[in-house]
């Protein structure tokens, strides 16, 4: 296997089916959640073999545990499913597409994976604020439309980072906004602050959820995919 994954087909089946056959556990990994959860893959489609990618194929995983994680996988997409193979820790990266009620196959369908990677890869951790490595930066100023021409700028905490996205804290102020706001919905200017800079960013809402314990109970999480790379978490 290449250092970090592949994208052979053959090799793609060849690690579906045998964690299908060992009914060895996988780890799902839902965007913004800390849980991990449990589930094991019950069943694949390997699509058409003559197509250039396996998009077409499907996945079948078991219901995941801890139970919560069966709403949540419904409304966050991507979805990364994690698994032990020999000496490698592999992922790869899946979106969900509808529930599976027939018996004796009930869980979730999600789409055949693309490609395998290593699943711990350092950059693309994400930094947690008041965790041991927090992001390194702190703030973001969003600027949400107070009129017909004009633009009111809102200070935000940010909840965690990583080179590929951002979660920041939504309060009461803007909850009416965020109503209105939807996932696929485009955020443009975001300004992401730092001791020593400022780093405009763009991207896509993928991810809303409230806050229900700890420090930020009550507050929302808004994810965003950003449309580059942070240099910084690169």
């Amino acid at each position: 296997m290449a250092e970090f994954g592949t994208k052979s087909k053959a090799r793609i089946r060849e690690a579906i089916d045998f964690l299908v056959v060992s009914r060895r556990p996988i780890t799902v990994k839902l965007e913004w959640q800390r849980t991990l959860f449990d589930s094991r893959i019950v069943k694949a489609d390997h699509g058409d073999p003559l197509s250039k990618t396996g998009v077409d194929g499907r996945v079948l995983i078991q219901w995941l545990s801890p139970p919560r994680g069966n709403n949540l996988i419904q409304c966050m997409s991507p979805v990364q499913v994690r698994f032990s193979l020999g000496k490698y820790k592999l992922a790869f990266t899946s979106y969900y597409i509808t529930k599976s009620l027939e018996s004796p196959h009930l869980g979730h369908i999600i789409s055949y994976p693309e490609d395998l990677v290593l699943a711990d890869r350092r950059r693309s951790d994400r930094h947690e604020v008041d965790s041991s490595v927090a992001p390194l930066f702190a703030g973001a100023k969003i600027k949400v439309r107070a009129g017909r021409s004009q633009k009111k700028g809102y200070d935000l905490k940010v909840f965690d980072v990583s080179e590929n996205g951002v979660g920041v804290l939504v309060g009461e102020e803007l909850f009416d906004w965020l109503r209105r706001i939807g996932i696929g919905d485009r955020l443009k200017q975001v300004e992401l602050y730092a001791p020593w800079t400022i780093v405009r960013v763009n991207g896509t809402v993928r991810h809303k959820s409230k806050m229900h314990e700890g420090e930020y109970s009550g507050y929302h999480l808004l994810g965003i995919e950003l449309d580059e790379k942070l240099e910084q978490y690169a």
